[in-house]
């Protein structure tokens, strides 16, 4: 296949680094494992790692690793990112980073150790703020404390280098300190740290300068860029060229790195899945051609056609493909071998940052429940295989069956609809979600060549399951749209979210979407129906909307909404939706204080009010069957990626 992927497989030097092909695993804080942590988080750490190595891509840019902050003593950093101490100076750092590094080399692969120091938190060139999402005034750096803070930079690249390192990435975007003092919007300063381009440069400069004065041998050294902030007040694409020619033209670096967004904007650096994959590689590509140095361009991007066209194009020398390598580790080594239809899907539900940054939960992928999980040992295929029969084709079913089967195990799977999917396939009707139907697709042939016998339009009745035989089963039947519960919640111009994505409900012109669900659907279902050309007002009971999406997603979710003319109501409950003619009236109430009110007059009222589990089977089945378990949202509607990984685990303890 390497001849179809003429230019993704053609080699590259970066700086030291003889590149076998032209993707590469950017930085990112995936895994779950930690570097100075116990020793199965270290092992968990590298073993994420090398499985990227393996699969293929043999340079990837390590998790971030943090820039010693000169706070006072007794001063608390606070925020995503935020940290005091660093890393560097750890007593562990140099022996665990030489450690993984020689690991990484006997994988035959490089890894980098990318320099953070998330800005605001509290160090900044100026008293202003940052974004829209943060308030927090930070500290202003005196010139002593920058100067303190290049030398602290280049103390901890040496240490950094004594380890092996391959390359050193400075961090200077997403709101790093580095990018606080080359955006003029954080950059207020009067002296020579400020001002011109060239004086919000001058810090960055000196820290690359720094870096190569204490690094006593041959590294690559590459820069971290944001093409544009994409934020009133921010620098464009024209700085940036400006930046990248300094750079080029003093020859202290190797290579930039380059995505576009703020931290918590439109979009974020991390772009939401309904964005189209490369969609701003043609900018990545004018900075390109001002500089002879090789680029990388990070921004959504999962499939090895886009990564062709991009590099076909001009738009760059290599592309950094993130959360496509946590979906699938062996996505460079399926593209080598013609595997193409088999590597799973990065279909960007991004539970892999919502569930870390909002709920505090560990690391988990929605499409592979395997990642983060790699240092575990290998299943492998089984003995004595067992007859598994499960009940339901959605997300937690299907991949349970899988995997099963995979392992060797003979595996039936009941879906009483005519597809499979679940929820899943319902969620991808909205107009933001189509790519959904890439992980279903993949799913079913996988079902398909692992010898799964799938039985649609079976509905299962705890007679049936009994009579089946199987050594076990595996309730996922998922669960059904729970009501909202107000009076007149029964008329008939109250219709469910499906039935307003499906088509199966007349939708009138003045559309109330009520959200009483924590996830993205209500804001997806206001999303269709406005773009379809309906007047939409979302309500909802919570401070914000979507409580379990991070502010990565968010708020480019929310830009959608308002260029579409959606009224957002917050803090609010419906009390009671009352007939007028064709049309009903809404009235409702503030959740905190009480006071009641019209919400106005409606055509259709749609609710997105969550799900209640369908677990009335598994109930029946207790007592009559010997082994049966209850999986995925038949327990309790949550995640995807909560499905998944119910699934991976219900699988290992099956064998």
């Amino acid at each position: 296949m390497t001849a179809d992927y003429v230019r993704t497989f053609a080699p590259i030097q970066v700086g030291t680094l003889s590149l076998p092909h032209r993707i590469v695993v950017p930085p990112h804080s995936g895994g779950g494992g930690s570097l100075l942590g116990d020793e199965q988080a270290f092992e968990r750490h590298c073993r994420y790692w090398l499985g990227r190595i393996e699969g293929g891509t043999p340079w990837v840019g390590g998790g971030p690793t943090f820039v010693r902050n000169p706070v006072p003593l007794g001063f608390e950093p606070t925020g995503v990112g935020a940290n005091g101490p660093g890393v560097f100076r750890h007593p562990m750092f140099a022996e665990r980073t030489a450690r993984f590094m020689e690991r990484v080399h006997a994988a035959g692969g490089f890894a980098s150790v990318q320099m953070v120091l998330q800005g605001a938190m509290p160090l900044s060139p100026s008293a202003t703020l940052s974004g829209y999402a943060d308030h927090k005034v930070p500290h202003v750096l005196s010139v002593d404390e920058v100067q303190w803070m290049i030398r602290e930079y280049g103390e901890s690249a040496a240490i950094a280098a004594s380890t092996g390192v391959d390359a050193i990435e400075l961090h200077a975007n997403h709101d790093d300190l580095l990018q606080l003092f080359l955006s003029p919007l954080t950059n207020r300063r009067t002296d020579g740290y400020g001002g011109s381009v060239e004086g919000r440069r001058r810090f960055l400069r000196e820290v690359v300068q720094s870096i190569r004065s204490h690094v006593d041998r041959p590294l690559t050294l590459g820069l971290r860029l944001c093409i544009d902030e994409l934020i009133e007040g921010g620098y464009d694409i024209a700085e940036l060229k400006q930046i990248v020619r300094a750079f080029t033209a003093e020859g202290d670096v190797d290579y930039f790195s380059l995505d576009v967004g703020n931290n918590w904007g439109v979009p974020s650096y991390i772009q939401p899945g309904f964005y189209a994959e490369g969609a701003w590689a043609a900018m990545c590509g004018e900075v390109k051609q001002v500089t002879h140095l090789p680029v990388v361009y990070v921004g959504r991007v999962t499939g090895i056609a886009t990564v062709e066209d991009i590099l076909a194009k001009g738009q760059a020398d290599l592309v950094g493909m993130a959360r496509q390598h946590i979906a699938d580790p062996e996505f460079v080594a399926k593209v080598r071998s013609g595997r193409t239809a088999t590597i799973r899907p990065c279909i960007g539900l991004s539970d892999c940052i919502h569930r870390q940054l909002v709920e505090g939960l560990g690391f988990a992928c929605a499409s592979n429940p395997s990642a983060g999980r790699e240092y575990e040992a290998e299943w492998g295929r089984l003995e004595r295989p067992r007859s598994i029969l499960v009940i339901g084709g959605g997300p937690g079913g299907t991949e349970l069956a899988g995997i099963a089967a995979e392992r060797g195990h003979r595996v039936t799977l009941w879906e009483r609809g005519q597809a499979l999917g679940g929820q899943l396939a319902v969620a991808a009707l909205a107009r933001s979600n189509a790519r959904y139907a890439r992980w279903i697709e993949w799913q079913a042939s996988r079902l398909t060549a692992t010898g799964v016998d799938v039985v649609l339009g079976k509905e299962a009745t705890a007679d049936d399951v009994v009579a089946a035989g199987a050594d076990v089963v595996v309730v996922a039947t998922g669960a059904r749209p729970r009501s909202l519960e107000a009076p007149g919640a029964d008329l008939p111009q109250v219709v469910q979210g499906a039935a307003a994505l499906d088509g199966t409900a007349e939708i009138g012109v003045r559309v109330l979407v009520v959200a009483e669900d924590d996830r993205p659907a209500p804001l997806a279902i206001a999303d269709h129906l406005a773009a379809a050309g309906h007047q939409v007002t979302l309500v909802f009971r919570t401070l914000a909307p979507a409580p379990l999406v991070s502010r990565y997603t968010l708020g480019a979710m929310i830009a959608r909404l308002d260029e579409l003319g959606v009224t957002l109501v917050s803090t609010t409950r419906v009390t009671a939706i009352r007939a007028a003619g064709a049309a009903v009236v809404v009235d409702a109430a503030n959740c905190y204080s009480g006071r009641r009110h019209p919400l106005g007059e409606f055509d259709t009222v749609v609710q997105a009010c969550g799900a209640v589990s369908v677990d009335g089977l598994f109930q029946e089945l207790r007592g009559r069957h010997p082994e049966v378990h209850l999986l995925g949202d038949a327990y309790a509607p949550r995640r995807m990626v909560s499905a998944t990984r119910q699934a991976w685990e219900l699988a290992r303890s099956l064998g």
